[in-house]
């Protein structure tokens, strides 16, 4: 059985709309091979293209994995409307209705057929289906168009009249004042939280973010609580100047940096630390690997990102797969808080396949050259997935043989199922998989990633 992820828009302008529309979600979480991923806030909305005095609509989307095929899935989705009182007249498309369930999207499926029109022809031309589908699915490309939600959204959006000049901010409470005007304007603010020593992978974040919101906002900030040693963190390269003219080249509105005590005023001890009791649990996808190799880092991002996203309070916030451990360990922390949407874009690699970083500056050239080996070693682990083995230890065991005659210093090199993460190898034949590296050479520690069964960021 192919498990796929579907979107589904959903609405109701009669009725209990919101009793209705949680109905609903119950109702599609009851199908068979089935499971709700995700379902976005219910925002209300003026009806479109209804009699004029229409009620108002209830809207939202939901995300399911399922096993179910389009055609399926959409006999379900009509059933449960029929359930929840809806009657459809043929030729009436605008009229009210108890329950509306459009299916958006179906994994990758381009679908023309009599009543089944995959993606939805409509989906992008509707804001009231494309934001709440920003929730839960940002990075949901829509097979048609090629267009991703957010890049669909901006279409929508009217354009700026003038780009906004950068502002530099040096402490976080203007910050979050900056944040809080540009949404009391109506922008639509895209995050990047970086650590700076800015590098080109950082600036497609910054683009990435300028292009599908009103306004990029990047953070710039060494953060002592996510160092386990102090001389990585003393040799780490300060210069917000420097970051400031280079993110404000790839369109970004805001930039801000900030000091520990400036991040966490009145509460850090005597010593300038910030209590242990105040770090955040960053959850169980913390576990093994970098958990392992790096005790407590993961505590001191999820508490940094914390406040950052308090700060922000961004629409969405952009996150690199180069640290992809980390990127399970924020979406928890987003998902938690309740948002917001976190958009993984893929690993910035130089031509020789180096996954860009700010320490690669630090390797020498000869150790630059060697540093390459990693990347080839998750190639040869990929080349096994695509030749059809399944199994963890061997699919490692390729990865770590093809790192063997390299000068790096491996700390791990594992393999591990993405959406069920564990601490130790995973058991029995992988349905997905990602490789995982972390090794040191001439006393720079570099860690990269790959997935192996093809898949690349995904929605959060």
């Amino acid at each position: 059985m192919t498990v796929v992820r579907a979107a589904i828009a959903v609405g109701s302008n009669l009725g209990d709309r919101a009793a209705t529309l949680d109905g609903a979600v119950a109702a599609l979480a009851g199908l068979p091979n089935t499971r709700v991923v995700a379902r976005s806030r219910w925002r209300e909305t003026e009806a479109v293209g209804g009699a004029a005095g229409a009620p108002r609509f209830l809207n939202g989307a939901v995300l399911v994995e399922t096993g179910l095929g389009p055609r399926e899935l959409l006999e379900r989705l009509l059933s449960i409307e029929a359930r929840a009182g809806r009657v459809r007249t043929p030729g009436l498309r605008d009229e009210p209705r108890t329950l509306d369930l459009d299916l958006v999207a179906h994994g990758r499926a381009i679908v023309d057929e009599p009543g089944l029109t995959l993606p939805h022809p409509r989906a992008e031309e509707r804001l009231f289906v494309l934001e709440p589908l920003a929730e839960i699915a940002p990075d949901l490309v829509l097979q048609r168009s090629g267009r991703n939600v957010l890049e669909a959204l901006a279409r929508l959006r009217p354009p700026a009249t003038q780009r906004r000049a950068i502002r530099a901010l040096e402490r976080p409470a203007e910050a979050g004042a900056a944040c809080q005007a540009l949404r009391a304007e109506g922008a639509r603010i895209g995050f990047v939280p970086t650590m700076g020593a800015l590098h080109e992978g950082h600036l497609e974040l910054v683009r990435r973010a300028a292009r599908e919101n009103d306004a990029a906002v990047v953070s710039v900030f060494v953060n002592p609580l996510q160092f386990d040693d102090p001389t990585d963190f003393a040799r780490y390269p300060r210069d917000f100047a420097a970051d400031v003219r280079l993110v404000a080249g790839a369109g970004a509105a805001l930039a801000f940096t900030g000091t520990l005590a400036s991040f966490f005023p009145g509460e850090l001890d005597a010593q300038g630390r910030l209590p242990a009791e105040r770090l955040l649990d960053p959850g169980p996808r913390a576990l093994g690997l970098e958990g392992q190799y790096r005790p407590g880092h993961f505590a001191g991002v999820a508490t940094i990102v914390a406040r950052l996203l308090d700060l922000v309070e961004p629409h969405v916030a952009y996150f690199g797969e180069k640290d992809f451990q980390q990127t399970l360990v924020v979406k928890d922390l987003a998902r938690a808080r309740g948002g917001p949407p976190i958009v993984v874009c893929p690993t910035s690699r130089e031509p020789s396949g180096l996954a860009r970083s700010s320490r690669n500056e630090r390797l020498a050239a000869a150790d630059r050259a060697e540093a390459t080996a990693i990347h080839a070693g998750l190639c040869a682990a990929r080349q096994a997935w695509i030749a059809g083995e399944r199994d963890a230890t061997r699919l490692a065991a390729t990865l770590r043989a093809a790192l063997a005659s390299s000068r790096l210093a491996l700390e791990y090199a594992a393999v591990r199922d993405p959406e069920l993460w564990s601490a130790g190898d995973p058991d029995g034949p992988l349905e997905r998989a990602v490789a995982l590296v972390a090794a040191r050479i001439g006393g720079v520690r570099l860690i990269d990633n790959l997935r192996l069964d093809g898949e690349a960021a995904e929605w959060s």
